[in-house]
């Protein structure tokens, strides 16, 4: 019975603003890819994902070690769980937990054992999924595992909210083209400078007023940049041909002259007449000043009368448009530089006057109000001191041989947030020198700190492979060992490079070699294998290895890791210590302890022959000669019967001069045979002796065969005088 997560409070507001990422069943992005590689290796799992929980399923935007799935249904998701609060969800073993103890996941493939999700936090504080670890074996998590999932998980966050920046700027502007299209060419030079800048998202409740926007619309008007909600007018106050007057709400945020516009292009938009609600308005800015909005929109939902209750739509920055609308003839050169430099910011160096001009991309990755421009000495000295020099040699040589540039550099915004960046640039040439520096400017801290990270982790597994006290070895699908850590070669007693490039069956007993190959052939289909290897050393002891082993196949050429544990001492006490525990210590004999475990592993239908042996007069050996020479008798009362029986046979001191022989798969006529033998010599005891013996059939208990040959002794006893001996 699987245990579906509930869902989060937020449901409905996190499932739009996923729908919003457009990142859904989208192709696999080398950066997400990393992230789930980072994850498995410093945590140690042959699995990681990033999952992102969609209404009814789960789906992988990247994927290690689970190659061939692409989602899995919700209500069976662990991510489920992990989307539920803001810290790492550990599962250590799924089996355990009433949660997932029915899950498929868990009982069938993938076979999940142990499960970490740290969830995948948008800067809204949504969470859309999680950057999740799997094993299948129990295991737990240490402190810094679960740190690194957190920056990991922060990552993908950070990389889905850039990703949907940029497909909302790229959406927006190709929308913007598409309108503009039909312009003079100075229209389109405009919209090339318009890929710089980002679509704000809006959705207005018509009945209530009630207006929801997204970050990007709250940072170009000011507002903190995280999704909002505003009271603004409802259908009658905005649209006065329809009924009502406009409302003070709407009236704070645009232009009273823009008023009269935007109510003629809404009514024209709901009466049919347009097909989109489209209106450049000026709209006030959280400190006071106006800037211009390019407004779109159009209805999403209707009643059943067909009357519209919702309407949404985009809003995008066009100051700068206007503005370069009223000087275009002196900018389009820069328009035409600013549009075949890639890049999310864009900037300009005139050589002749140093003075800069950064798009609003730029200024905001500074942490800087859009329209600031600095001067060339300030935008140096946002750089990292030390790597200062770099830049200003790049600017230099730049401006004297016009060659272009591609640097990944450090970072402190005007806030002091410490980024990574890339910067790009190259050399405008008029008259043959140089006249301008433009470029392009990317925050890439996320993809640093990944790359850290996976680095970081690298470092560790290497410390720990090469100081782990376990027994760690690769080798590729023929058995021939590629690495080694010194502990594995020193448990053989040799060095590492005496091992490498050699068959491990080559360390293996001649006998045993032949199952290697089973082995190999295991571990190629199943993908792991686990068990207990023996191995001679280079003294010639014999060595036992426990060992679990896991083909790694998402390289070009696959290998075999594995991991084990030198278990020789550990098996050599367990035997001790079990021959103690079932060795009679007197005579090397079994005792009765040994029984309970011949009769645990009796199978119905198997024959066993049972001899009851009884000492003649054994008392008066111990009261006439002494204990000693009592327990002498007995030693060598067990010797005459090991040595009359079978190799196979198993002979049992029952306690004090009481002996049994227990005869496996052995029927009536052999068992008769072989108490014949040890009536035969006779003269070979040390003492005289008295037998009894029965044959087990069937299902009939051992307690009960004995108990018939124990009878049979006693009823020979009384019909005839014991030895004398």
């Amino acid at each position: 019975m699987t245990h579906p997560a509930p869902f989060p409070a937020n449901e409905s507001a996190r499932l739009q603003r996923l729908l919003a990422l457009n990142v859904l069943d989208t192709e696999a992005e080398p950066l997400f890819d990393a992230l789930t590689r980072a994850a498995a290796l410093a945590v140690g799992t042959p699995i990681a994902l990033v999952s992102l929980v969609d209404a009814e399923r789960q789906w992988f935007k990247a994927n290690t070690g689970l190659g061939g799935t692409s989602e899995t249904p919700r209500d069976v998701a662990f991510c489920g769980y992990t989307i539920l609060d803001d810290d790492v969800f550990v599962v250590p073993d799924a089996r355990a937990d009433p949660r997932f103890a029915g899950n498929p996941l868990v009982n069938g493939r993938p076979d999940i054992r142990f499960y970490a999700g740290a969830p995948i936090t948008l800067n809204d504080g949504l969470r859309m999924g999680a950057l999740c670890v799997i094993d299948r074996q129990p295991r737990a998590l240490t402190p810094d595992q679960c740190a690194i999932l957190r920056q990991l998980a922060r990552a993908a966050s950070e990389a889905l909210d850039q990703r949907a920046l940029v497909l909302e700027r790229n959406a927006a502007l190709q929308r913007e083209g598409e309108a503009e299209r039909r312009r003079s060419e100075d229209h389109q030079r405009l919209a090339s400078i318009l890929e710089a800048t980002q679509a704000g998202a809006w959705e207005w409740d018509l009945r209530s007023g009630e207006l929801r926007v997204n970050a990007q619309w709250g940072r170009i008007l000011g507002h903190e940049p995280r999704e909002q909600v505003f009271a603004a007018s409802s259908l009658r106050e905005v649209a006065p041909d329809i009924s009502g007057s406009a409302g003070d709400g709407e009236m704070r945020l645009t232009h009273p002259d823009d008023w009269p516009h935007v109510r003629e292009k809404l009514a024209a938009y709901l009466s049919g007449a347009k097909s989109l609600f489209e209106t450049e308005t000026r709209m006030r800015h959280r400190d006071g000043h106006w800037v211009w909005v390019k407004t779109r929109g159009r209805v999403s939902r209707r009643d059943d009368d067909g009357e519209p209750l919702s309407m949404y739509g985009t809003l995008v920055d066009i100051s700068e448009r206007k503005e370069i609308e009223r000087k275009l003839q002196e900018s389009e050169a820069f328009l035409d530089r600013t549009g075949r430099v890639a890049g999310v910011g864009g900037w300009q160096v005139d050589l002749d006057s140093n003075e800069i001009v950064w798009s609003d991309q730029t200024c905001l990755i500074h942490d800087i109000r859009p329209g600031h421009q600095p001067t060339l000495e300030e935008a140096v000295r946002y750089f990292r001191e030390d790597q200062r020099d770099a830049l200003q040699d790049a600017i230099r040589q730049g401006a004297t041989d016009g060659k272009g540039w591609d640097l990944e550099l450090p970072l402190v915004t005007a806030k002091g947030r410490a980024i990574w960046v890339r910067i790009v640039g190259t050399a405008e040439l008029e008259d043959g020198r140089p006249r301008h520096l433009i470029g392009a400017i990317q925050d890439i801290t996320f993809r640093k700190r990944a790359v850290e990270a996976l680095e970081l982790s690298e470092r560790r597994l290497r410390k720990l492979f090469q100081q782990s006290l376990g027994l760690i070895c690769t080798h590729d699908l023929d058995g021939v060992l590629l690495t080694a850590n010194p502990a594995a070669a020193a448990a053989l007693g040799y060095s590492t490079s005496e091992i490498l490039a050699r068959r491990l069956s080559d360390f293996m007993p001649r006998e045993l070699r032949p199952a290697f190959d089973d082995y190999l052939a295991l571990v190629r289909q199943a993908g792991t294998a686990s068990g207990v290897l023996r191995l001679v050393a280079k003294d010639g002891s014999p060595r036992t290895w426990q060992f679990h082993n896991t083909l790694d196949d998402e390289g070009e050429e696959p290998y075999v890791l594995g991991h084990a544990l030198d278990i020789t001492q550990r098996e050599h006490y367990e035997r001790q210590l079990r021959d103690w525990s079932v060795r009679d210590t007197l005579t090397g004999c079994y005792n009765r302890r040994y029984l309970s475990e011949i009769a645990s592993s009796l199978r119905d239908g198997d024959p066993w022959g049972c001899i009851a042996v009884d000492l003649d007069r054994f008392k008066l050996v111990n009261d006439t000669h002494g204990h000693q020479r009592g327990d002498e008798v007995l030693v060598a009362m067990g010797k005459f019967l090991a040595t009359y029986v079978r190799p196979r046979d198993i002979v049992v001191r029952a306690g004090g001069d009481e002996f049994l022989v227990l005869l496996p798969m052995t029927d009536d006529q052999e068992t008769a045979k072989i108490v014949e033998r040890l009536d035969a010599h006779r003269d070979d005891a040390p003492i005289g002796f008295t037998l009894g013996h029965a044959v087990r059939h069937g299902s009939e208990s051992l307690d009960s065969a004995l108990a018939t040959a124990d009878q049979r002794l006693y009823a020979v006893r009384a019909t005839r005088a014991p030895s004398p001996r």
